[in-house]
């Protein structure tokens, strides 16, 4: 299954970029951290200008991101909330489908520049490692997120539309 989340929240965003980021059955942790005002609002992604994101609060701690294409009627929805795992903040990212109990996760390194700049860096796809629950995940992301293989070597600029 191919999903382009990003968000952060532009999350959405990362995907559109090109290339698959790592799945995971379980998210970080739970929904802790909240929601940060500066994420919300319209984002675009620096290189597929014809994509937007549409980022709105979905409660205390979680994202709601609407993707949208400029030539398309379509809109892909998806939810998304942060997790920090040694002083770095990672998004949680999953298409929001009504009808799934359970989905994948994708997950990001957020980093935000200023108000109108978001880079995404997703978790690479070469992760072999499974995970019997979410702290061991986080385990992992901690011991292994200084290693070279562990990001995507592409990042995804996210820029704020308006203001």
């Amino acid at each position: 299954m191919k999903t382009l989340p990003s968000i952060l929240l532009l999350i959405a965003v990362c995907i559109v970029s090109g290339g698959c980021p790592y799945e995971s059955d379980f998210p970080i942790d739970t929904p802790s951290v909240k929601v940060n005002s500066k994420l919300l609002g319209k984002w675009k992604d620096s290189q597929f200008e014809d994509v937007t994101y549409k980022v709105s609060k979905q409660n205390d701690n979680t994202y709601s991101v609407e993707k949208s294409q400029k030539d398309s009627d379509t809109v892909e929805k998806y939810l998304a909330y942060a997790s920090v795992v040694n002083g770095t903040t990672f998004l949680n990212i999953w298409e929001n489908k009504e009808i799934e109990e359970t989905h994948p996760y994708s997950l990001y390194k957020m980093e935000i520049k200023n108000e109108k700049q978001i880079n995404l860096t997703e978790v690479t796809e070469n992760i072999d490692e499974k995970f019997l629950n979410s702290a061991d995940l986080k385990t992992f992301i901690a011991a292994n997120m200084k290693n070279s293989y562990f990001f995507s070597k592409e990042e995804t600029i996210l820029i704020r539309l308006g203001k």
